[in-house]
């Protein structure tokens, strides 16, 4: 099988491994693009300069755009989501964010440096039949329970 390379996002470290409520992964904008093409998940290193993924850790960005200039930091612990404006100065690019999406997990991962994060670009879909709405509450004839 034949894998291209992301170009658009650029993984340029973790920073605090091991370390819990700090520990995150430091992701450069390089393209513009809609995040909700790619997941971020968790690989095993191999000594041939690949990575196999482990099994049940994938963290889909969700929607929105980014820009060239822009950074996402994705902390591992649980938290909610800001976009914070870079500013022109430091060498940031004019009109850059910080954005700062939490993972979730109730525990650092990456004390073991033989893990490493890895992005994915999502390229096709495959589901059963999508199921027919349905109404879920309770119908104006149907008396409301209260226990």
């Amino acid at each position: 099988m034949s894998i291209g390379m992301v170009e658009s996002l650029k993984i340029v470290h973790v920073e605090d491994h091991g370390v819990p409520n700090e520990e995150h992964i430091a992701i450069s904008v390089k393209q513009r693009c809609d995040l909700s093409d790619f997941c971020l998940l968790i690989g095993l290193a191999g000594m041939d300069g690949r990575a196999t993924p482990v099994k049940d850790h994938m963290l889909w960005f969700g929607y929105g755009q980014v820009n060239p200039g822009d950074w996402i930091i994705v902390y591992t612990a649980a938290g909610s989501t800001r976009i914070t404006p870079l500013g022109d100065s430091a060498g940031y690019a004019r009109g850059a964010r910080a954005i700062a999406i939490h993972w979730g997990k109730e525990h650092t991962i990456f004390q073991n440096r033989s893990l490493i994060p890895m992005i994915v670009r999502i390229g096709a879909v495959g589901m059963e039949k999508q199921p027919e709405p349905q109404f879920q509450g309770v119908s104006k004839d149907e008396q409301r329970r209260l226990f």
